[in-house]
């Protein structure tokens, strides 16, 4: 098949297209867009997998007064989750009193999510919403649920999109998953 491609000996095929992709982040931008309207946000992005739906999210928004910060948390070792939850890069930002956006890229088991929710909360925000491109509920250990989702996935492994297998394929602009696994 001509759109197999190949990374670290595991064959992916597409599973969601750019242009699916541009639907689902205007569409999260519009609902966050009008609950923070007349706020000041603050987008927490989540690097390094968030990088590219934050940056295409965050304009989507068009809200002229927020700000942008990044960390970095790790719970990834290849293509399964290790169930630890590592900070590899702190924030700095005073959050007290503001409307937190956390932008993430995926919500599997949800353990890196609660953590970083306790973390903001311990910061005293007005408000704590969370984004996610993808989110794999039949994963979740702990109950999470992101109140901005745009794709419910099934538990597959997908690269694509800011997603990558030991730091490669982020750059891709499709999402692709291994091949003979679920689709959406």
């Amino acid at each position: 098949m001509e759109n197999e491609i190949t990374v670290n000996g595991l064959t992916f095929v597409p599973y969601i297209t750019n242009e699916e992709i541009k639907t689902q982040v205007e569409r999260v931008a519009s609902e966050i867009r009008n609950d923070l309207r007349g706020c000041e946000p603050v987008f927490l992005c989540v690097l390094n997998g968030a990088f590219i739906f934050a940056a295409d999210l965050i304009r989507a928004v068009d809200i002229s007064d927020c700000k942008v910060c990044f960390v970095r948390y790790s719970s990834y070792e290849g293509t399964n989750s290790s169930g630890k939850v590592k900070t590899l890069m702190g924030l700095t930002e005073d959050l007290e009193g503001r409307d937190v956006v956390i932008v993430e890229d995926i919500v599997d088991t949800g353990l890196t999510a609660s953590h970083m929710v306790d973390d903001i909360r311990k910061r005293n925000p007005r408000s704590i919403r969370f984004a996610t491109l993808l989110h794999k509920p039949e994963s979740s250990k702990t109950g999470f649920k992101p109140d901005y989702v745009a794709f419910s996935i099934s538990p597959s492994f997908i690269i694509g999109y800011g997603l990558d297998l030991d730091g490669k394929a982020r750059n891709l602009p499709d999402i692709y998953v291994i091949k003979d696994q679920a689709k959406c």
